[in-house]
């Protein structure tokens, strides 16, 4: 598998959240761009990927939370890496966050406003999950858990320190929720697509299963809920040849490969009839969740026009003379050891 397509940062009930320490920190070297404008980054990431799929280099691309497109790259074999960080995100000091720019205070106020709509959705999530969290046996649930760890971790150990890189195989984008998980489990022999509901104990169970990996010597690839980072959707562990995923909406797969195989968390744990029991409850969660979810999509969608809008009046001031030469030394820098 030479291409994986994730996010590392994320607009969620709990504001902005990334995870840009976890997978830049152990880089040899990193390359921040300092608020580019989208058509200016197109060709960088263009012109490093060109490279990468010339030289069979491996890649791992990064996407933007706001529209799914390209926002950085990293070169595992190089240690190299490179990120745009937009004028609407507080990284760093550079003198652009002192400025007073119109367009960057609207895009943010739109991103605080789908913030404060996610939080909302949270709480109405929060009471969907009780409902289930009362009707769940957990000790069922956690002899499941040994059982299945059991399977694909006893007889593995390595004689190293594992470790856990943390992403997001998704995003709440301006074109509603996206994810890369068929590019991310493309490469994987066994996929275990994770079936049940709201609170009935599968992020715990991911947990878990990625701290055994780590614990055993393995390195594990942990993605988060984008839209709450505290919670777990999928574990990979290719050194095993494995990885389990929360199967359910917004992001939803069915089966498709002879080993392939369906863990359902409702059958195994929840009391049977319970969806039928609170079928006018449910009906009014996800009713009110998807309806504060596309409030928040909204926003999100009137930040990223802003956005635009403003990064394609600074390119119009671009001398490309000098951006050719700004890209030329990106890429010495990322390919350096070739």
């Amino acid at each position: 598998m030479n291409e994986l397509h994730y996010f590392v940062n994320t607009n969620s009930c709990d504001g902005f959240f990334s995870f840009f320490k976890s997978n830049f920190s152990p880089l040899q070297l990193t390359v921040k761009l300092e608020d580019y404008a989208a058509n200016l980054l197109k060709e960088v990431c263009d012109r490093i990927l060109y490279l990468a799929r010339e030289g069979e280099y491996r890649t791992e691309v990064i996407h933007n939370c706001l529209d799914n497109t390209v926002e950085g790259i990293i070169l595992p074999q190089f240690q190299t890496g490179f990120l745009n960080i937009p004028a609407y995100i507080d990284y760093g000091y550079s003198v652009q966050k002192l400025l007073d720019d119109e367009a960057v205070a609207q895009t943010k106020h739109h991103l605080i406003r789908a913030h404060r709509y996610f939080a909302e959705a949270k709480e109405i999530h929060d009471d969907w999950e009780k409902l289930y969290i009362d009707n769940t046996n957990y000790a069922a649930l956690n002899q499941f858990t040994v059982e299945v760890i059991a399977e694909l971790l006893g007889g593995h150990t390595r004689n190293r320190k594992g470790s856990a890189v943390h992403r997001f195989f998704g995003a709440a984008t301006e074109d509603g929720a996206k994810d890369h998980i068929p590019n991310l489990t493309e490469g994987i022999g066994k996929r275990y697509f994770i079936k049940g509901r709201p609170g009935t104990g599968k992020s715990t169970f991911l947990k878990k299963v990625a701290e055994r990996a780590v614990v055993n010597g393995f390195d594990a690839e942990v993605y988060h809920c984008a839209f709450d980072p505290g919670s777990i959707d999928m574990v990979a562990v290719r050194e095993l040849n494995f990885c389990l995923f929360d199967s359910t909406a917004p992001h939803e797969y069915f089966p498709e490969r002879d080993s392939d195989e369906v863990l359902d968390f409702y059958k195994l744990s929840v009391k049977p009839g319970t969806d039928e029991k609170y079928s006018e409850q449910l009906t009014v969660f996800q009713l009110k969740y998807k309806a504060k979810m596309e409030e928040a999509r909204l926003e999100i969608g009137g930040a990223n026009q802003i956005r635009l809008e403003r990064e394609s009046l600074l390119e119009s001031s671009v001398n490309r003379e000098k951006f050719a030469g700004v890209l030329d030394k990106i890429e010495k820098k990322l390919f350096y050891k070739a």
